[in-house]
């Protein structure tokens, strides 16, 4: 039940939380595509052609990590058990982590050598040992994204084909459910060189992480690149000062320098240009009036929801609630009401209002005296 919140909590601000692009409307990047992400309060900060389809390359890993982390924690799969590399894993072209027929590899070392070295080979090896074949694993893929409701399309495990298609905004808002379901991923994705020694080599192969972000930009600890010759190079990539997270997505840049250079610059933006504002501190009212219970009152909180503006707009926000009428039990967590935010009149976010501890049930008589409470309320029209 919980955790079936949570996904509708996610759900509810991923839709609902938008920045107005008046904001943004001076900032631009040197690259076909461009979004700027604010991963904890779920809202665009920036946006260039974001709703553009796009040739995602090795950026499709992404989410064969992301299938492959749910069917490993829903089977119990130990990451230290071994999978056999099969000749189609061997065969396949593009970067490689330079497995061999017959090599036996962990888990987790296919998972490092999909996140750090982007190896085509270990991914086809991933999907062959989760799936059976590649292609139930693609279908898995395009099944996830359309049970997150996401315009993402995949058609291969690896992103060679210049067929699988992503947007930008989608694609953001699929790290943001990936590093929510599955935040251990980060400590692949940050690794800055992997080590793999097949079976016919002296000496273990040492490959760099792609992402060279890593190395140049204070906080960043992700996530994905790709390049190919219809698709440009892009960059998907996360960084996290000051107990922010932002997430950068650019798409169709000119070369592996530019697509870093374009992605610090959006996250210099979005870290210098914007504070990120708790919602529990802009509650209007800490409490809400529960009927039928053995308490009057539960305490009421977003979770800690955050807003971003633009600094110095903070004391511009204002808030609306609007409260269901509350009967017990009530269960913590439970969604109580709405809170719309607003800057200068205008919605900022919406999300939902949740019920901060639960109170159960009261006494007959308690019940008794509140139904009739609520049948005058009602009788009123108040409520």
């Amino acid at each position: 039940m919980k955790s079936r919140l949570v996904s509708l909590v996610i759900a509810v601000v991923l839709i609902a939380g938008w920045i107005s692009p008046a904001f943004a409307q001076n900032f631009a990047v040197d690259a076909q595509v461009g979004l700027l992400y604010d991963f904890d309060s779920d809202q665009v900060l920036f946006a260039q052609a974001a709703d553009t389809p796009w040739i995602p390359a090795s950026l499709v890993k992404v989410m064969t990590l992301f299938v492959a982390f749910d069917r490993i924690a829903a089977e119990k799969i130990d990451l230290n058990s071994e999978v056999t590399v099969s000749e189609r894993a061997w065969q396949i072209g593009g970067s490689q982590m330079f497995l061999e027929v017959g090599d036996k590899v962990t888990f987790e070392d296919l998972i490092r050598g999909t996140a750090v070295v982007s190896g085509n080979d270990a991914c086809v090896a991933i999907a062959e040992a989760l799936a059976g074949t590649e292609e139930l694993f693609v279908q898995w893929m395009n099944n996830k994204a359309g049970e997150l409701g996401l315009n993402l399309h995949f058609v291969d495990v690896h992103g060679l084909s210049d067929e699988n298609r992503i947007t930008a905004i989608d694609f953001a808002k699929l790290v943001k459910y990936y590093l929510s379901a599955h935040p251990q991923a980060l400590q692949y994705h940050s690794q800055l060189s992997f080590a793999y020694q097949p079976r016919s080599s002296r000496n273990p192969i040492v490959q760099g992480n792609r992402n060279g972000l890593l190395r140049s930009y204070e906080g960043a600890d992700g996530l994905k690149t790709g390049h190919l010759s219809q698709a440009g190079y892009n960059l998907v990539a996360t960084a996290q000062k000051d107990g922010r997270r932002l997430v950068v997505v650019i798409l169709g840049a000119a070369s592996e320098a530019k697509r870093e250079q374009e992605a610090a610059k959006a996250l210099d933006y979005g870290f210098r240009s914007f504070e990120s504002v708790s919602v529990d501190q802009l509650l209007p009212i800490r409490q809400a009036r529960v009927y039928k219970g053995r308490s009057d009152y539960v305490d009421l909180t977003t979770n800690d929801a955050r807003v971003s503006v633009v600094r110095g707009n903070r004391d511009r926000l204002s808030v609306e609630v609007s409260q269901h009428v509350l009967q017990a039990p009530i269960a913590a967590g439970e969604e109580v009401g709405t809170l719309t935010v607003y800057l200068d009149g205008e919605v900022s976010k919406e999300t939902p209002l949740l019920a901060a501890g639960s109170v159960e049930r009261g006494s007959w008589f308690t019940v008794l005296i509140d139904s009739i409470v609520l049948l005058f309320r009602k009788l009123f029209g108040s409520a």
